[in-house]
């Protein structure tokens, strides 16, 4: 069977008038668009998000004490929240007049192999300065100047994504013992000189910051970790949090426990993912008129969310 059309670009016939309605059909409506939006946009705190920002408080209140440096480790799996409870911690932070807005609560996320001059340029970057190359020769005076810019501001956390990847320049080193780099050497100087709190999101992968500069391990003492949900009861009540909570559509299946059951075969407990599938899911009733999100919603939700070279058999699908 031939799957391949060809399309004329001129005059379209009936039939290419065809594909293209069809084509068009497929495309999402911006109402459908604008409805999923509200899922993505839902923060869940449960359990074990609550004990990661009762210590995100504690840092944030106790920062700007350089004789009294607060750090904190969180690591996990990627689609574990990480940096989404930053992002829920950075916009939900009351104002307060001792700080300009918007800058209480920074974040930076670290690419491969990072050395001095690029943490440098990132938090340049973070407090929105015109100039963020830092060249040759001029390392020293830019790094005073996003010192200087960060504590005029008054910030008082700073969250460095991605921070497993500190370890890549050790990694490639021999050396028996942790080595000391320049990178860390930055971070280390910005908690003495600044106060700042220095909150370091890693994978589950990351050795720790004992791997890489043992002397910002002994500045950061809080070690939290983040996992995915098992197929249990806090997962049944994460899901029916936001079903009970959206109100774009009718979403009370999530309520259900064997839905519970086939959502967790579909994610494995991934946060990311889940907020991936749901999503979907709104869009696909949404555009069907549905007044209520139903089994084949998700059906062909999943379908679109994996691919057809998925290997994982579709759990929505009909026994």
């Amino acid at each position: 069977m031939n799957n391949f059309d060809i399309i004329d670009t001129g005059d379209a016939d009936e039939e290419e008038a065809r594909q293209v309605a069809e084509r068009r059909m497929f495309m999402y409506s911006p109402a459908a668009i604008l409805a999923s939006d509200e899922v993505a946009r839902k923060y869940v705190l449960f359990a074990d998000l609550h004990m990661v920002l009762a210590a995100f408080d504690r840092a944030y209140q106790l920062a700007l004490r350089p004789n009294c440096p607060q750090g904190i480790v969180v690591s996990g799996p990627p689609g574990t929240s990480k940096t989404s409870v930053s992002e829920y911690f950075r916009k939900s932070l009351p104002t307060a007049t001792d700080i300009v807005e918007g800058y209480g609560a920074l974040s930076i996320r670290l690419r491969s192999n990072p050395c001095a001059g690029s943490i440098v340029s990132l938090l340049l970057r973070a407090v929105h300065h015109p100039f963020t190359a830092v060249r040759r020769g001029r390392f020293d005076s830019m790094r005073d100047i996003a010192f200087e810019a960060l504590e005029q501001q008054r910030t008082r956390i700073i969250f460095i994504d991605q921070a497993h990847v500190l370890e890549q320049s050790v990694r490639k080193s021999k050396a028996p013992k942790a080595t000391e780099t320049t990178a860390s050497e930055v971070l280390r100087d910005l908690m003495d000189e600044t106060g700042i709190a220095l909150i370091f999101l890693a994978s589950n992968s990351f050795g720790g910051l004992e791997n890489v500069d043992e002397s910002l391990a002994d500045r950061v003492s809080v070690r939290l970790s983040l996992r995915h949900f098992d197929d249990d009861e806090p997962w049944a009540k994460f899901l029916g949090e936001i079903g009970r909570h959206t109100r774009c559509i009718d979403f009370s299946i999530l309520a259900e426990k064997e839905m519970a059951k086939r959502t967790h075969k579909a994610v494995l407990g991934n946060r990311r993912r889940v907020k991936l599938l749901l999503t979907e899911a709104v869009l696909v009733a949404f555009d069907a008129k549905a007044q209520a999100v139903d089994l084949s919603h998700f059906q062909i939700a999943f379908q679109r969310i994996s691919g057809s070279s998925s290997q994982v058999v579709n759990p929505y699908a009909s026994a």
